[in-house]
């Protein structure tokens, strides 16, 4: 079975913990023992960093997708693009750095089985899957 949620994001600073709310919420509410609190908070984390990235980087309104299949949790976060709008890319950082922003998209690639992009020419949508087993 798979079970599909989607969420408009606040359009300021509260959009990330809103998100990992949402996606918690959304967990719970499919009450699948299988899914570990690693699980459960490795998809927050993914989530936080995709809709930090929609609000810092994209134009309202932000939308959040969260996906729930039998092997995955699919992560979409899309919104309308800015004049020019490209796709985000992996930022290539010295490991001594001492930048404080840049990092996000390298998380989301350590934590999730895949990722990507899909651009066109009124929205980005970031999107993440996670095993669950």
């Amino acid at each position: 079975m798979t079970v599909t949620h989607s969420w408009t994001l606040p359009a300021d600073t509260t959009a990330a913990a809103a998100g990992r709310d949402f996606v918690r919420s959304a967990l719970t509410e499919y009450g699948n023992s299988s899914d570990t609190a690693d699980t459960a908070e490795v998809a927050a984390a993914v989530t936080s960093e995709l809709c930090t990235n929609a609000i810092l980087h994209g134009s309202p309104p932000q939308l959040l997708k969260f996906v729930i299949d039998r092997e995955h949790l699919r992560i979409e976060v899309s919104n309308s693009n800015r004049v020019g709008g490209t796709a985000p890319k992996l930022a290539t950082m010295p490991t001594n750095s001492d930048t404080v922003g840049g990092r996000g998209l390298n998380l989301v690639n350590v934590l999730s089985s895949t990722w990507g992009t899909e651009v066109n020419s009124g929205s980005t949508t970031v999107w993440a899957n996670i095993c669950r087993t």
